[in-house]
């Protein structure tokens, strides 16, 4: 999907992962797939990986195993995401670590795509 290419995070490997989630969730959206994308974007802007929409992420064991998968880009993302805020990313739910890091690269990716796709 030309979509995913536009991410500023899509150079890294851990953005093949992310695509494949998303792609997988798609199918329960209505419209074309640049509808389906833009909704499924919209609904985890609404709720975020908290509220338990992304299969991938609802359990703290299957975080873990992703985080462990993908630690340097996970903690890169993190990186570059406290670089363009200049101030450190809070974990405001105390969540473990892991859990965090693949909640808050999910959703920046997702969100970057969003910004890069739907805002004009």
């Amino acid at each position: 999907m030309y979509a995913f290419s536009k991410s500023v995070y899509a150079e890294y490997p851990v953005s093949r992962a992310f695509n494949k989630i998303i792609l997988s969730d798609l199918e329960s959206y209505d419209g074309t797939k640049k509808q389906q994308l833009k909704s499924f974007l919209e609904d985890l802007q609404r709720m975020g990986c908290i509220s338990g929409m992304i299969g991938d992420f609802i359990y703290h064991a299957d975080c873990k195993n992703f985080y462990i998968k993908h630690l340097d880009d996970l903690e890169n993302i993190r990186e570059e995401i406290e670089d363009s805020l200049g101030e450190a990313v809070k974990n405001r739910h105390r969540l473990p670590h892991y859990t965090f890091m693949c909640w808050l690269c999910f959703e920046e990716y997702c969100f970057d795509i969003y910004r890069s796709s739907f805002e004009k």
